[in-house]
C-alpha cells in the first residue's frame, strides 16, 4: 500500500552509485531474507547489559527504496510536460527515514522508492544509552507519519527475525566481557528502529558480525554524560521484542504537498516571480521607442491644434465674408396724371449694397493669417507628424530586421519552424520592450483618433511576431496568472482614472445607481470599481484556452488521437489525480478571485470546467476500475483501494471549493458531478458537507469527522432542524441546487447502493418539499421531480415514501396525489402489508377523502402489465387481490348509484386525479370511471397472462375455481345475483364460467348480455377476446347460439347509435342518410381485436386465420340485411382486407358465394308468389334455408323491395362503393363467380357476336331473355348488374392511392378486351367490350373512365416526386380517409403506376382492339404488348407487383397496434424524470470522454502574419553606381513631387 513519508535527515552515502551495484546489492538481500531464522519469544521489556561486542565501520545498513522518489523522477514514466522542473524535484541524494507505527496485520508492503536509498549507519564512538519502554508507548505514532515499506509481509517477518536472532547470539557470545562495557546498553528503541526499517527495499544488507563488541569504546568526554547506572525489566522468554503489526492499516490520502512528487508545477508560487518580471518591464518611461512615440504624438497634438485653429481662422472668415456686405430695401414711388385726367401712380422695389470698409480690411487680415498657418504652420506640424510616424515604423522594421528569427517571422516568413531557439531570450526581450511602450500608450486617454488607431496597428505587428508559447506548463502558468488577483491595476490605469464631473446646470443631476446582489448588498465600491476588469474579456481570454488539448493530454491520448483507456497504469492513473488536482486548484483561486456578481457569467464558465475536470477524470477512472476488475492487490504499487481514496479526495476538494463559492451561480455544476464513481463512504462525508455550507470550517470538518460519525450525526432528529435553518439563509436558486445535488448522489450509484444513505435522502427531501411548512410552497414541484428521478433508479425506495406518507397525510393533504402521481409506480412492486394500507384507505375512507385518491392513485400508476421476461410485473394473485377490492369498494359507494357504461365510455378517456381535479367531476363518476378503467387492465384469465409452463397438461378450466365454490368470490357471487355489469365481468373474467366453453353457453352469455345492455361496450370488447379463443376450434356453439347472436347484433348498433331495425326497414338510399358513413369507436376496438386474433392464429399450434375468419364473416352475415349496416360492412371490409393478405380469400368468398346463391332464390320467390300465403310459405322457406329470423318488419321490407322493381340483389348495393373498397373486390369477385358458373356472360357475349345487326340496347334484352330460358336462372338479371358495368363503376369510385386500383382496372379490362370468337367456332375477331358501350348513357361512361384514368395517371406522377416515410415512424391515419395521410409510398411504384395506368389510357382509346385487325407484336413498346396479350388470352393472373404489399402490412400492424395499446401496459417516462447516466459503465463513460471533448469550443486562431515592407525603400549601393539607375529613381521621385506641386 502505497502511502507518504516524510524525509527526515540527509542520507550520507554517495550519489553516484550505479544501478549494475544497485541491482547486485538488492540480489544479495533477497538471498539473505530468504534464509529466515526464528528467534525465541522476547519480552517487550528487556533489560541488556552492556554489550561487549560490536558492530564496527558501515556494515550494519537498512536502505529503503522510495516508490514516491521513482514516480517522481520519471525515469521510466512518460514526462507531464514539455519542459523539465529539475527545481522542484527531489534530489536522488535525498534520503527519508521511516518511522515506527502501529500496523494491522495482513497489510500488503510495498517500497516506495527504488532508486534512492535510506541509510542507517552505527559509527565507532556514538553513545546510545539504552531506556526501557513500555508497550504502549512504543507503539504510540503519528497517523500522518505511517510509512508501509517492503515488497511483503513475510519479507518483514523474515528481517524482524533474522535481526532478534542476531542480536541473541551476540547477547550469548559477550558474556564474558560485562564488566568492560557496563557503561553502555543497547535500547529496545534502537531495535525496533531497527526492525522496522529492515524490512525496506535495501541496496546495503546486515551481515553477520564477526567483531567481540558491539559498540567502541566511548570517548571520555562521552561517558561523563551517560548515567553509570541503567535499570531495566528482565527479559521473559514468554514476551515479544516487538509489537504485532496491525492487520488492515487505515488508508489516507496524499496530502497536496506529497502530491506535489507526481505533479511538481509551482503554477501560484511562480505567479508573483512572474508578476515582478512583468512589472519590471511594462514601465519603460526611458526606452529610446518610448521617446519615439511621445514625440509622434507631439507632432500629432500639434497638428490637432493647427487644424484647430485653422478650422477657427476659417469660422473667422466666414463671420467676416458674412458682415463685408450691407443690403438694403429700398422703394421709389411715382406719381403722375394720365391723358384722361385720371391720377395714377406707381412704385419700384430694389436692393442697395454697401460695402464695409472696416469688414473688407478685416477680412484681408483674416486671409492673409489663414494663408500664413495653413503653408508654414500646418504644413510643417503635418510634416512633422508624417516624418515622426515614418521614425517609429523605421524603428519597428529595424527591430524586426536585426534579429535573425524575427526577420525570418516578419519579413521573409520563412516559417515558425526555421526558428533558432537559442537566440529566442535575447530577440524576444526588446520585442517585449517595445510591447510595454505601446501597452503604456494604451493605458493612457488619449482623444487624438489616428495615434490610437496606430498604435494598436503596431502593437497588432509586434504581436503577430511573439511566439505563443505552448505546453502544459505554459498552459497551466498562463491560467494560473489568469486566476490570481491582478495586483497594482490602480497604479497600471492612474492615467484613466475618469475624472469627476460636474452635474450640468442646465438639467437635473441623473440619479445613482447602484449595483447589489441578491442579498440586497451593495456589490462594489464606485470609487474602485472603474478600474475592474471587464466580464467579457474574461471570458474571451479564457476561452482562448485549449482545455481540449489538455484533457486530451491529461487522460492520455496518443500522437495520432487514439484513447485507449485500457493501457492505463497504476502510476499514470495518480498522477492523473495529482494533476487534475492542480487543475482544480488553479480554477479554485480564480472563484476567490472573482468572487464579485458583476463577474457571474466567468465564474459560471470557471464552475463549468471544474465539473469538466471531474468528469473526464471520473470516466476514465470507471474505465480503469472496469479494467483491472478482480485484480485485487496485484496492482503496483497503488492498490485498488490507494486510487479510489484519491479520488475520492480530489472530488472533495473539488465540492469544497465550489460549496464556498456562494451566490455566484456555480451550484448548479455540483448537481452535474460524477457521484456515481465515489466511494460510499465519500458520498456520506459529503452528504454531511453539503449539510454544514454555512459553517466556516468546512475543511477542518473534513479531517476531523470520519464518515461513520458524519452517518451518525445525519440521523440524528435534531439534525434537520439546523438543515431547515441553513436552508432559511439561502436564495431559492442555491435551495433548488443543493437539493438537486442530493437527488443526483442518490441515484448515481447503481450498484453496492447503501439504503440508508438513499432513504435519508429522499425522508429530508420530502420532508422539505411536503411537510415543512416554510419550503413546501416553494420545493413542491421540484421536490415532485427530485423524488420521481430518484425512484426512477431505486424503485423500491417508494416503500419508504408511502410509509412516510402514511404518517403525514394529514399535513399533506391533496399534494400527495401529485408526488405519487409523478413517481414511476410502474416500476414499483408493493409488498403485501402495502397492498394491506392501500386496501384500507381505499374500503375504510369514503370517496372525498385523501387517502382514498390516494389508493386510486396509487394502484392506477402501478404496472399491470408483463414485465422485461415476458411474465407478469406483479403476481397473478394481485391481480385477482385489486380486482375483489375494487369490487368490495364498487359495491359499498356506488351500488345504490348505478352508473351506465354508456355514460362511464362515453368520458374522456383521462386519469383519475385529472378526472378529479381538471373537469371537476363528482367523486362517484371519478370513481366509477377509474374502477372500469382498471379493473380491465388487470390480467385475470387464462387468455392475459397465459398458462404457466410447469404446470401439469389439465383441462384448461380444472385450475379455475368457481364462483360458488370458493369464500373468496362471495362479494363477486353478491354482484352477479345483483345484476351489477363490474360484477359479471369479473364472473367472466376470474371464473370457470369464462374458462368453459359449457359454462359460458349457459351463464356466460346471459351475463355478456348484461353487459352489452348496459352499454359497456368497451368492456364487452375485452370479454370477447378472452373467450373467443376458446370458440374457434368449435365455431357452432356460439354461431348456432341466438342469444349470442343477438346480443352482437346490438352491440354494433349500440356503437353507431342508430336504434336496432331502423337500417332494415328503409330502403338503402334511406338508411345512407340515417346512418352516413360513420361508426363507432368500440366497432373500431372490435376490429382491431379480430385483426390481433388473426395475427396470433397464424402463429404455429394455432387454430389458423380460416377459423377466425369464417367465425366472423359467419358470425357477421347472419344478421339480416347485414349488407346495410355500416359497422358491418366495416367489419367486413377489414376482413376481406386481411383474407387478401394472407391469401385466404377462398374461405371468405365461399360464404358470400352461398349467401349470394341464397338471396337470388328469395328474389325469384318473391317475384314469383301471386298472393300473400304462397309468400308467407316462401318466407318460411327462406327461413329454414338461412336460419335467421323474420319478422314483419321484414315482410313490410320485402314488399315494397318487389313493388319498388329493384334491379338484382347484390351484397354491394348501388352501382359501387368508395369506402368499402376490398369487400367491394371481394363480392365483385364471387358475383365473377357466379357469372362464370352460370354462363351468363358466355351466352349474352354469343349474342353479341352472332347478332352484330342488332342495336346494343335491343340485343342485351334478347341476349338477357333468352339467357333466362337457355341457363334456367331463377330471375332476369338486369343490365346494370353485368360486370363489365360493376367493374367500371368500381374503378371510378376507388381512391387513386388505394391499392387495388390497378387489380381493379385489371378486372374491367379482361372483360372490354376480351375475344368470344373462338369459344363459338368463328374466326379470332376484336374485343367484345366495346359492344356493351354503344347507348349515350355507357358512351359517357367510357368518357368518365377515360378521365379518370388521367387523373389518377397525374396523381402517381406528383406522388412520385415526394420522398418516402419510413412505416415505421408513420402514423395512423385518421378514420374519415382512406388510407394514411403520413405514409407514402415509395417513389419507384409510383413512377411504375404512372406507365401502367398511361398503357390503360392507350388500351382504352384504340379503337383498333374491337376491329380484330391489329397485330399485337407489332404494336409500339408503350403498349406494353406483353401486358395486353395476356389480358385478350383472358389470363386471370393477378398483377401482384403492381400493389403496394408494404402498405397493406403496415396498415394491418396499425390496426393490431390499436388493440395492443389497449389491452397491454405502455408505460413511458414522464418528460420531468432526466435519463440518467451509469456513471460506471466503461462503454458509456468513454463514449462520454470523446463527445465532450467535440464539445469545446477552439480557440481563435492567431494572427495573420503579413510580410512587413520597409518604411522607407532600401537604396542599394549597385543603384547609386550606375547613372542610368539613379536617374530613373530620382525621376520616379521628381514626378510625384511635380504632381503634388501641381
Amino acid at each position: 500500500m502505497a502511502e507518504a513519508v516524510r524525509p527526515q535527515r540527509r542520507a550520507k552515502a554517495k550519489a553516484g552509485r550505479t544501478k549494475t551495484k544497485e541491482k547486485k546489492k538488492y540480489e544479495i538481500l533477497q538471498r539473505e531474507e530468504s534464509d529466515e531464522i526464528s528467534l525465541a519469544k522476547t519480552p517487550r521489556e528487556v533489560e541488556i547489559p552492556t554489550p561487549a561486542c560490536e558492530f564496527k565501520g558501515d556494515h550494519l545498513k537498512v536502505l529503503t527504496d522510495s516508490q514516491l522518489q521513482n514516480d517522481a523522477s520519471g525515469q521510466n514514466e512518460s514526462e507531464m510536460f514539455d519542459v523539465p522542473l529539475t527545481s522542484l524535484t527531489v534530489s536522488s541524494e535525498e534520503s527519508l527515514t521511516c518511522n515506527t507505527e502501529t500496523l494491522k496485520d495482513g497489510e500488503e508492503i510495498r517500497a516506495h522508492v527504488e532508486d534512492d536509498a535510506i541509510k542507517l549507519k552505527v559509527n565507532p564512538g556514538d553513545s546510545i544509552g539504552t531506556k526501557a519502554e513500555t508497550l504502549k508507548n512504543s507503539t504510540e505514532v503519528e497517523e500522518d507519519k505511517l510509512v508501509q515499506c517492503g515488497p511483503s509481509e513475510s519479507t518483514l517477518q523474515s528481517n524482524v527475525s533474522y535481526i532478534q536472532q542476531e542480536i541473541e547470539n551476540l547477547q550469548l557470545r559477550e558474556t564474558q566481557n560485562r564488566k568492560e562495557d557496563e557503561s553502555l546498553g543497547l535500547s529496545s528503541e534502537v531495535l525496533q528502529n531497527i526492525g522496522l526499517q529492515s524490512p525496506c527495499e535495501a541496496k546495503d544488507i546486515f551481515q553477520p558480525p564477526r567483531v567481540r563488541k558491539l559498540y567502541p569504546q566511548l570517548p571520555a568526554e562521552i561517558a561523563d554524560d551517560v548515567p553509570a547506572l541503567v535499570a531495566v525489566k528482565p527479559f521473559l522468554r514468554n514476551e515479544r521484542l516487538y509489537p504485532e503489526l496491525p492487520s488492515q492499516p487505515e488508508v489516507v490520502p496524499f496530502t497536496k504537498e506529497q502530491l506535489k512528487i507526481f505533479e511538481p508545477g509551482s503554477w501560484l508560487e511562480n505567479v508573483e516571480s512572474y508578476l515582478e518580471e512583468f512589472d519590471s518591464m511594462a514601465h519603460q518611461d526611458r526606452h529610446e521607442f518610448y521617446e519615439l512615440l511621445l514625440n509622434y504624438s507631439r507632432c500629432r497634438k500639434q497638428l490637432l491644434l493647427a487644424e484647430a485653429e485653422l478650422l477657427a481662422l476659417t469660422s473667422d472668415c466666414q463671420s467676416a465674408k458674412n458682415r463685408l456686405w450691407h443690403f438694403k430695401e429700398e422703394q421709389l414711388s411715382v406719381q403722375g396724371i394720365c391723358e384722361d385726367q385720371v391720377k395714377v401712380s406707381g412704385y419700384h422695389r430694389y436692393q442697395r449694397v454697401e460695402m464695409s470698409e472696416s469688414a473688407l480690411g478685416e477680412l484681408k487680415k483674416l486671409f492673409d493669417a489663414k494663408s500664413e498657418h495653413l503653408h508654414q504652420t500646418l504644413a510643417l506640424h503635418s510634416y512633422t507628424s508624417v516624418l515622426s510616424r515614418l521614425q517609429v515604423e523605421s524603428y519597428i522594421y529595424a527591430l524586426l530586421n536585426s534579429s535573425a528569427v524575427l526577420r525570418s517571422l516578419a519579413i521573409h516568413q520563412e516559417g515558425r519552424a526555421s526558428k533558432q531557439i537559442a537566440s529566442i531570450p535575447s530577440d524576444l526581450c526588446q520585442l517585449k520592450e517595445c510591447i510595454s511602450v505601446l501597452f503604456m500608450l494604451t493605458r493612457r486617454v488619449n482623444e487624438d483618433a489616428q495615434f490610437h488607431d496606430d498604435i494598436l496597428l503596431w502593437l497588432q505587428k509586434l504581436i503577430k511576431v511573439m511566439n505563443n508559447p505552448s505546453g502544459v506548463f505554459h498552459f497551466m502558468q498562463s491560467l494560473a496568472l489568469l486566476m490570481s488577483p491582478v495586483k497594482n491595476r490602480a497604479a497600471f490605469l492612474c492615467h484613466m482614472k475618469p475624472s469627476e464631473r460636474k452635474p450640468s446646470s442646465s438639467g437635473p443631476a441623473p440619479g445613482t445607481w447602484t449595483l447589489v446582489d441578491e442579498g440586497g448588498e451593495e456589490d462594489e465600491d464606485p470609487e474602485t470599481s472603474w478600474s475592474l476588469l471587464n466580464e467579457d474579456d474574461l471570458v474571451i481570454l479564457l476561452s482562448q484556452f485549449p482545455f481540449h488539448e489538455l484533457f486530451q493530454h491529461l487522460l492520455g491520448f496518443k500522437a495520432k488521437g487514439d484513447y485507449l483507456p485500457e493501457t492505463t497504469r497504476p502510476q499514470e492513473m495518480m498522477k492523473m489525480f495529482a494533476f487534475a488536482n492542480s487543475l482544480v486548484e488553479l480554477l479554485a483561486v480564480g472563484l476567490e478571485t472573482f468572487n464579485r456578481a458583476r463577474y457571474r457569467q466567468f465564474v459560471k464558465r470557471i464552475g463549468y470546467m471544474m465539473r469538466m475536470t471531474l468528469g473526464y477524470v471520473s470516466d476514465h477512472w470507471a474505465q480503469f476500475v472496469s479494467h483491472n476488475q478482480g485484480s485485487g492487490l496485484a496492482l503496483q504499487p497503488y492498490s485498488m483501494e490507494k486510487l479510489q481514496v484519491e479520488f475520492d479526495e480530489l472530488f472533495l476538494r473539488a465540492v469544497l471549493h465550489v460549496l464556498k463559492a456562494k451566490r455566484l451561480g456555480i451550484w448548479l455544476f455540483m448537481s452535474e458531478m460524477p457521484f456515481g464513481t465515489l466511494s460510499v463512504q465519500m458520498l456520506w462525508k459529503l452528504f454531511y458537507l453539503m449539510h454544514q455550507v454555512e459553517s466556516r470550517d468546512l475543511e477542518e470538518l473534513c479531517t476531523v469527522l470520519p464518515p461513520a460519525e458524519c452517518k451518525k450525526r445525519l440521523q440524528d432528529p435534531e439534525h434537520f432542524v439546523n438543515f431547515e435553518k441553513c436552508l432559511s439563509s439561502m436564495n431559492s436558486s442555491e435551495e433548488i441546487c443543493l437539493l438537486t445535488t442530493f437527488a443526483q448522489m442518490a441515484q448515481a450509484r447503481r450498484t453496492n447502493v447503501d439504503e440508508d444513505f438513499i432513504k435519508i435522502i429522499v425522508l429530508e427531501i420530502y420532508e422539505v418539499s411536503y411537510v415543512t411548512l416554510s419550503t413546501r410552497e416553494t420545493f413542491s414541484k421540484v421536490g415532485r421531480e427530485l423524488l420521481g428521478a430518484i425512484t426512477a433508479v431505486h424503485p423500491e425506495i417508494i416503500s419508504v415514501l408511502l410509509n412516510r406518507v402514511q404518517d403525514t397525510i394529514d399535513q399533506v393533504g391533496m399534494v400527495s396525489l401529485y408526488l405519487f402521481k409523478e413517481l414511476p409506480l410502474y416500476l414499483w412492486r408493493p409488498s403485501a402489508s402495502e397492498m394491506a394500507v392501500i386496501r384500507d384507505w381505499l374500503l375504510n375512507y369514503n370517496l372525498t377523502m385523501v387517502k382514498n385518491k390516494l389508493a386510486c392513485v396509487i394502484l392506477e400508476g402501478l404496472n399491470w402489465g408483463f414485465g422485461d421476461q415476458g411474465s407478469l410485473h406483479l403476481d397473478q394473485a394481485v391481480h385477482a387481490e385489486v380486482a375483489l377490492m375494487i369490487l368490495e369498494a364498487y359495491q359499498k359507494y356506488l351500488a345504490q348509484k348505478p352508473y351506465a357504461g354508456l355514460l362511464s365510455e362515453s368520458m374522456k378517456q383521462v386519469s383519475y386525479l385529472a378526472s378529479i381535479v381538471r373537469y371537476g367531476e363528482t367523486p362517484e363518476t371519478s370513481f366509477n370511471q377509474w374502477a372500469w378503467n382498471l379493473i380491465l387492465r388487470l390480467k385475470l384469465h387464462k387468455n392475459d397472462y397465459g398458462i404457466q409452463q410447469n404446470s401439469p397438461t389439465v383441462p384448461f378450466s380444472s385450475t379455475v375455481p368457481e364462483m360458488t365454490e370458493s369464500p373468496t368470490f362471495h362479494p363477486l357471487l353478491k354482484a352477479v345475483k345483483a345484476g351489477m355489469p363490474i360484477g359479471c365481468y369479473l364472473a367472466l373474467a376470474m371464473t370457470a364460467v369464462g374458462h368453459s366453453i359449457v359454462k359460458f353457453c349457459e351463464e356466460g352469455i346471459p351475463l355478456l348480455g348484461i353487459l352489452v345492455q348496459s352499454r359497456h361496450l368497451r368492456t364487452v370488447v375485452h370479454v370477447l377476446d378472452k373467450i373467443l379463443p376458446l370458440f374457434y376450434p368449435c365455431q357452432c356453439y356460439l354461431l348456432k347460439n341466438d342469444q349470442f347472436l343477438s346480443h352482437l347484433l346490438l352491440f354494433l348498433h349500440l356503437d353507431s347509435g342508430v336504434p336496432q331495425g331502423v337500417t332494415q326497414q328503409v330502403t338503402h338510399k334511406v338508411a345512407q342518410h340515417l346512418m352516413g358513413a360513420s361508426h363507432g369507436d368500440n366497432v373500431k376496438l372490435l376490429n382491431s381485436m379480430i385483426q390481433a386474433h388473426i395475427s396470433v392464429s397464424a402463429q404455429p399450434n394455432e387454430v389458423g386465420p380460416v377459423a377466425v375468419l369464417e367465425f366472423w364473416v359467419q358470425a357477421l352475415i347472419s344478421q339480416h340485411l347485414w349488407y346495410r349496416e355500416q359497422p358491418i360492412l366495416f367489419l367486413m371490409d377489414h376482413l376481406c382486407k386481411t383474407a387478401f393478405q394472407l391469401m385466404q380469400e377462398d374461405c371468405v368468398q365461399k360464404l358470400l358465394y352461398q349467401q349470394h346463391k341464397v338471396n337470388l332464390l328469395r328474389e325469384f320467390i318473391f317475384r314469383s308468389s301471386a298472393s300473400l300465403l304462397s309468400l308467407l310459405h316462401m318466407l318460411s322457406l327462406v327461413k329454414n334455408a338461412l336460419g335467421y329470423h323474420c319478422d314483419r318488419s321484414l315482410l313490410s321490407s320485402l314488399v315494397s323491395w318487389i313493388v319498388a322493381g329493384n334491379i338484382t340483389p347484390s351484397f354491394v348495393e348501388g352501382l359501387a362503393t368508395s369506402t368499402q373498397v376490398w369487400f367491394a373486390w371481394t363480392v365483385l369477385n364471387v358475383e365473377s363467380i357466379f357469372e362464370e358458373d352460370s354462363q351468363l356472360r358466355r351466352v349474352v357475349e354469343g349474342e353479341l357476336v352472332i347478332n352484330a345487326a342488332f342495336s346494343p340496347d335491343q340485343a342485351l334484352k334478347v341476349q338477357i331473355a333468352k339467357a333466362q330460358a337457355q341457363l334456367k336462372l331463377p330471375i332476369v338479371p338486369s343490365l346494370q348488374r353485368l360486370l363489365i358495368y360493376r367493374w367500371a363503376h368500381q374503378a371510378l369510385v376507388t381512391p387513386s392511392d388505394h391499392p387495388l386500383l390497378p387489380l381493379i382496372w385489371q378486372k374491367f379490362f379482361l372483360l372490354y378486351l376480351h375475344r368470344p370468337g373462338p369459344q363459338y367456332g368463328l374466326p379470332i375477331d376484336g374485343c367484345i367490350g366495346r359492344r356493351f358501350f354503344q347507348s349515350p348513357a355507357h358512351i359517357n361512361l367510357l368518357k368518365e373512365m377515360k378521365r379518370r384514368l388521367t387523373e389518377v395517371a397525374d396523381f402517381h406522377h406528383a406522388a412520385s416526386k415526394a420522398l418516402r416515410v419510413p412505416a415505421e415512424g408513420s402514423e395512423g391515419p385518421p378514420a374519415s380517409q382512406p388510407g394514411p395521410a403520413a405514409y407514402l409510398t415509395s417513389p419507384e411504384l409510383h413512377t411504375e403506376l404512372v406507365r401502367l395506368f398511361n398503357v390503360y389510357i392507350l388500351w382504352l382509346e384504340d379503337e383498333n382492339f374491337q376491329k380484330g385487325d391489329t397485330y399485337i407484336p407489332s404494336l409500339p413498346k408503350h403498349y406494353d404488348t406483353h401486358r395486353l396479350a395476356k389480358v385478350m388470352q383472358n389470363q386471370q393472373d393477378l398483377w401482384m407487383e403492381y400493389l403496394n404489399m408494404e402498405r397493406i402490412h403496415y396498415e394491418f400492424q396499425e390496426t393490431i397496434g390499436l388493440w395492443m395499446q389497449a389491452k397491454l401496459e405502455s408505460h413511458s417516462t414522464p418528460c420531468s424524470l432526466s435519463v440518467q447516466l451509469d456513471f460506471t459503465d466503461p462503454l458509456l463513460a468513454k463514449e462520454r470522454v470523446l463527445s465532450n471533448l467535440r464539445k469545446h469550443e477552439d480557440p481563435q486562431p492567431p494572427l495573420v502574419l503579413h510580410p512587413m515592407r520597409p518604411p522607407v525603400p532600401v537604396i542599394s549601393s549597385a543603384v547609386l553606381l550606375s547613372q542610368k539607375d539613379t536617374t530613373q529613381m530620382a525621376r520616379a521621385d521628381l514626378s510625384v513631387l511635380q504632381q503634388q506641386a501641381r
